[in-house]
């Protein structure tokens, strides 16, 4: 397996819009898209179900299984056994616009996925592949917050936008974020400042975090992180996007009623 990961910090960067005060049972919704995700999943679902959210706040993460083989499926059902009533199993069609097939598998590769997506695997110096057990994960999960399994009642592989679509229409809280499967989050308070900052913030759409890279060594990326990590403000995140993307949306906890305006303007 080939990893193309970020390691979130708590550095915090901010974004310049709304927040509904209602009360909601469900604080913030993690969109995890999941293909072929082993063995990185195992460590991004322990590292969002281990945060700590203020004032005991629960999260939910939604798991859009999206095909694949290499056991991730397996896994996700065991966390989900392991969890009990704190986690579902749910079915879905595709509904929507969602593709029949992943859309993606009809255009030509850039390179040789061993070309484009440098292998990476325990021979590399500093390198745990070891994967969770679903106990493990478990164990480290904090009792309030959710686990839901999503996925297509046929199986199939659509590409990751329609996987987070899935997610998002599933989505039950006022606030998203979004994990990449094979990501990590280590901080257990990583959350709670960036809701923080958000909250202290009522006319920003958005708060991200600074990200590092794991794995291995890639200057290119390294140059591309240090860039985006220097943006600290709505004002130079705006002016950086004309530039490349001023901000991972994987590093961000967005207000729902933001996102929601943008798929509404854009189609």
């Amino acid at each position: 397996p080939w990893r193309h990961t970020w390691r979130h910090s708590a550095s915090l960067r901010y974004r310049g819009v709304h927040m509904s005060s209602e009360p909601t049972r469900v604080a913030l919704s993690v969109i995890l898209p999941v293909y072929n995700a082993m063995p990185w999943l195992t460590v991004a679902l322990r590292d969002m179900l281990k945060q700590q959210l203020p004032g005991g706040a629960s999260l939910e993460v939604l798991a859009a299984f999206d095909g694949g083989d290499d056991g991730s499926l397996g896994f996700l059902l065991a966390l989900a056994n392991e969890l009990g009533a704190r986690a579902t199993d749910e079915l879905s069609t595709a509904g929507g616009a969602a593709p029949a097939s992943n859309p993606a598998l009809l255009q030509p590769l850039r390179a040789p996925e061993t070309e484009d997506h440098p292998s990476f695997d325990a021979a590399q110096p500093g390198v745990d592949q070891r994967p969770l057990s679903a106990a493990e994960v478990a164990a480290a999960s904090r009792p309030e917050h959710r686990l839901r399994v999503l996925r297509y009642r046929d199986g199939a592989n659509r590409g990751q936008g329609a996987a987070m679509s899935l997610a998002l229409a599933h989505a039950r809280a006022p606030l998203l974020a979004q994990m990449e499967s094979d990501d990590e989050r280590r901080p257990a308070d990583a959350f709670a400042r960036m809701l923080a900052a958000l909250q202290a913030q009522p006319t920003w759409d958005a708060v991200s975090c600074q990200a590092e890279l794991v794995g291995w060594p890639r200057p290119g990326m390294e140059q591309y992180v240090a860039w985006q990590n220097s943006l600290l403000s709505p004002e130079q995140m705006a002016a950086g996007r004309f530039v490349e993307i001023p901000a991972l949306h994987q590093t961000a906890i967005f207000r729902r009623e933001a996102v929601e305006e943008v798929l509404a303007t854009s189609g």
